[in-house]
Parts: structure tokens; C-alpha cells; sequence
């Protein structure tokens, strides 16, 4: 009985290393699926930039304000979102930018 216990162990062994396992897409799981045209930069408290990932192929731009701690995905070509990244206006250096890895 015990060499019989064995055998199977070993076919069951040595057929696990010919089987290849295969990624299953599942589709894209982004963080953003509705972008608002509006943005409201005196109410911001800061600004979280996700980028491209094996996940999601958008760089991911979130706003949360700072009464409500609500959090908006806001739309990259905004000349709001713009003058934040460039760092140019100086009414907007308390407004933190999070650049994730």
C-alpha cells in the first residue's frame, strides 16, 4: 500500500512540472473610471499621481479635498492640474503633489 501512495505522489509530481501556468487577463482595474472636468484648487488639499501599471494603463491623477477628505479622479489636461505640476504659481505651493511608485 505504501509504494502504491508513493507512485501517485510521483506521478503527480513529475506531471506538475510539464503543466505551464498562463496569466488570465482581467481586464483593466483602474482606480479612475469617471474623470471630473471641474476642479476647484482652492479647496484641495492634495494631489496623488498613480502611474501606468501591470493593473492599469493610465496615469491616474486624485484630488482630495481638504474639508470633506473627499476624493475626485480629476482629468490630466485640466490648465488646473497643468499649473500644479509645473510648480510656476506660487498660491499653489501648500497644495501637496504624491508622486506613487
Amino acid at each position: 500500500m505504501d509504494s502504491k501512495i508513493a507512485a501517485v505522489i510521483c506521478a503527480v509530481l513529475l506531471s506538475a512540472s510539464l503543466i505551464q501556468g498562463a496569466a488570465v487577463p482581467r481586464g483593466n482595474r483602474c482606480l479612475c473610471t469617471k474623470f471630473s472636468d471641474k476642479l476647484n484648487v482652492r479647496a484641495i488639499e492634495r494631489l496623488d499621481i498613480y502611474p501606468r501599471s501591470s493593473t492599469c494603463d493610465n496615469v491616474e491623477y486624485i484630488a482630495t479635498f481638504k474639508k470633506r477628505s473627499l476624493s475626485i479622479c480629476v482629468n490630466p489636461e485640466l490648465k488646473e492640474v497643468k499649473a500644479l505640476l509645473g510648480g510656476k504659481n506660487k498660491q499653489l505651493k501648500h497644495i501637496k503633489v504624491i508622486h506613487h511608485q
